[in-house]
């Protein structure tokens, strides 16, 4: 595994967390496009390895299984630069994967309060496998316990009541400064 030394700030990929529904992919799109970088999101790549949608890797294969793709697609980013990546909800807890981005990444978590998640989630026409599994309270739960290593973060954007360019220009400053 690299140390991470000799990689600077310009080199460095930026790495999005936080729960699902913080909106990782589309503030990720964003700053790809304005620092003219590619973007990589966890879980599609995921999900075009397996060749079907997260939500048939759930109900075929479980969670678990889901969960290693997952890795594995966080691993060769991690040995990349110059990437926004977008994470999935979970990766900070897969094993060593957000440890592994951390080498060459700057970990930004997109923070807001669980009820304007919630109400994001519940708005969306794709019922997300977790949401199907945990519902509103199960989900505040697994956020609850999510929440303190998503703050491990180098950068901590309270995101609620800022649009997606805003997030990311304020992610932008951080990491040029």
């Amino acid at each position: 595994m690299f140390d991470g030394e000799g990689c600077t700030s310009p080199e460095r990929n930026i790495v999005l967390t936080g729960f699902m529904g913080a909106g990782k992919t589309e503030v990720g799109r964003i700053l790809a496009r304005s620092m003219r970088r590619q973007f990589a999101d966890t879980d599609i790549l995921a999900a075009r390895a397996a060749r079907m949608s997260i939500s048939a890797i759930f109900e075929r294969f479980g969670e678990e299984r889901f969960r290693e793709l997952e890795l594995s697609v966080a691993r060769e980013l991690a040995m990349q630069r110059k990437l926004v990546i977008a994470t999935g909800g979970g990766l900070p807890f897969n094993g060593k994967a957000l440890d592994e981005l951390k080498v060459f990444g700057f970990i930004v978590y997109l923070e807001w309060p669980y009820e304007a998640l919630w109400e994001r989630i519940s708005k969306t026409s794709r019922m997300r496998p977790l949401v199907r599994q945990y519902g509103m309270n199960g989900l505040r739960e697994l956020f609850a316990k999510r929440e303190q290593r998503y703050r491990d973060a180098e950068l901590v954007v309270s995101a609620n009541g800022l649009t997606s360019k805003a997030i990311a220009r304020v992610i932008l400053h951080a990491f040029k400064s």
